[in-house]
């Protein structure tokens, strides 16, 4: 009894000790995949928001970036992409620009097959996630 007690505790400890890596399944790991510090502190000091979304179905990171630079509002120098976990984030150009706008205009503009899901909007006061 008291080897099996032993036994169970060194077993736990090793689970416990085993590094946690990202599953990329929760919407935090979808943002940090994408996060870019430099890039939130400078759009939200100036009143703008900066969209995250999980990427479903097609992921081709190089032809949603495509996309992105093709959508009026997007500051493109802060466009992330991630492909494991399927992420996107990017800045809007100005504070008065909805979010809203830039999501549709890439959406329709994303490959087919993918679709895009906002996950966080932060800045402009706002911090909204799922």
């Amino acid at each position: 009894m008291k080897a099996a007690a032993v036994l169970l505790g060194a077993v736990a400890a090793i689970v416990a000790a085993a590094p946690a890596g990202a599953c990329g399944v929760c919407d935090e790991d979808k943002v940090a995949a994408t996060y870019d510090h430099a890039v939130v502190t400078r759009a939200t000091s100036t009143g703008r928001v900066v969209v995250f979304y999980e990427v479903r179905g097609v992921v081709d990171a190089k032809r949603l970036r495509a996309a992105a630079r093709r959508v009026k509002g997007i500051d493109v120098a802060s466009l992330r992409t991630s492909t494991e976990p399927a992420a996107l984030s990017f800045a809007l150009k100005s504070a008065r620009q909805p979010p809203e706008a830039a999501v549709s205009a890439l959406q329709a503009l994303a490959p087919r097959g993918t679709q895009l899901v906002i996950v966080r909007l932060q800045g402009n006061g706002l911090s909204i996630g799922r």
